[in-house]
């Protein structure tokens, strides 16, 4: 064999195990030996994208005086007009990023980029908006196209058949129409139309806030009869039906479907390998993950008004009029809500 043959041997075999080098050295200096940590206290926040964007305006609006238009955040292309208060008639398009110390107003058709407002906003309908942050309250009118993300401090109301793009989240009460598409909402709480049926509904939920027996009950699948009560969480293999009245007082974990019907409840979360349904003012006071859809009829109710809790759907969440949802509401393809006069 040639010396240049064994060169080329050589080479090819550290090629080989050059890339496997680190792994050997990590391995002989043990320093991974120990558990991955993980902090279990950690929670998203879902009010993170609007609280972000106060950090970076609050700023430019605090260092300028009276109304101007300044670049944004050194961004070549982009300008941010800053007002004291600002107010338009209908079809008003804005080029400019708007700063207002104050109150927002615009008029029905009008097309925003990104806005901040101390104070009030009022859209009128069929406007559009890429992101914008309210300090107080927001109110929008029908047909609303966002494309990326609304946050506002107090309350929020939308109105029919909008599309909601990435987020939606309000400190306070969040309340959509009829039609609505959306994809992660937030409010304390979200309602439809009208969610004060559920919210009363919560209120008579005292007695059912007693804590489980800590105990496992394992089942193939389960229907509850009407007005029965199970102390203790459950695991089912299959289906799970509560008929009406019926309740879990603990979580419910179920490898199919798990529906509720009419004022059932389940006190616990409930994790399910299929869709859930929550038929007229059934309650789940705890989180709910489902691995398709998650379905809630008229007068549902989800959370505890002192606890926000979590729905997650991998597939998609479809909300009745009069629903109710005290915390964080995700449909990773998307959710709807139902017209005025039809079931969920």
């Amino acid at each position: 064999m040639t010396p240049v043959e064994i060169g080329l041997y050589l080479l090819y075999a550290l090629v080989v195990a050059l890339p496997l080098l680190p792994g050997l050295l990590e391995l002989r200096a043990g320093d991974d030996d120990d558990p991955l940590k993980i902090d279990a206290s950690y929670a998203r926040d879902p009010r993170f994208l609007g609280k972000s964007m106060r950090a970076k305006v609050e700023p430019i609006v605090d260092a300028t005086h009276g109304e101007a238009r300044v670049q944004f955040l050194n961004r070549k292309n982009e300008f941010a007009l800053i007002t004291d208060a600002y107010r338009s008639p209908d079809r008003v398009r804005f080029d400019d990023i708007v700063l207002s110390r104050g109150d927002f107003h615009v008029g029905d058709r009008s097309v925003m980029l990104d806005v901040y407002a101390r104070g009030d906003v009022a859209v009128g309908a069929y406007a559009q908006v890429r992101t914008l942050a309210a300090g107080r309250n927001a109110r929008f009118g029908s047909r609303l196209s966002v494309v990326r993300w609304i946050d506002v401090e107090g309350d929020c109301t939308i109105g029919d058949a909008a599309d909601l793009g990435q987020s939606v989240a309000a400190s306070k009460r969040l309340v959509i129409g009829a039609g609505v598409r959306f994809s992660r909402l937030f409010g304390r709480p979200i309602s439809v139309i009208d969610g004060r049926r559920a919210e009363l509904h919560a209120l008579s939920a005292g007695p059912l806030l007693a804590r489980a027996s800590g105990a496992r009950r394992l089942v193939k699948t389960l229907t509850l009869d009407p007005g029965a009560r199970i102390e203790d969480d459950v695991v089912a293999a299959g289906d799970v039906e509560l008929l009406p009245g019926a309740v879990i007082a603990g979580s419910l974990k179920a490898g199919g479907t798990v529906t509720l019907r009419a004022n059932a409840c389940v006190v616990g979360n409930i994790v399910a390998r299929e869709t859930v349904t929550l038929e007229a003012d059934a309650m789940v006071l705890g989180h709910i993950f489902g691995d398709l859809d998650v379905v809630l009829h008229a007068g549902a109710l989800v959370g505890d008004r002192h606890a926000p809790k979590t729905i997650h759907a991998s597939r998609a969440v479809r909300i009745a009029p009069e629903a109710c949802i005290f915390g964080w509401l995700i449909a990773e393809r998307g959710g709807q809500t139902t017209a005025k006069d039809s079931p969920a």
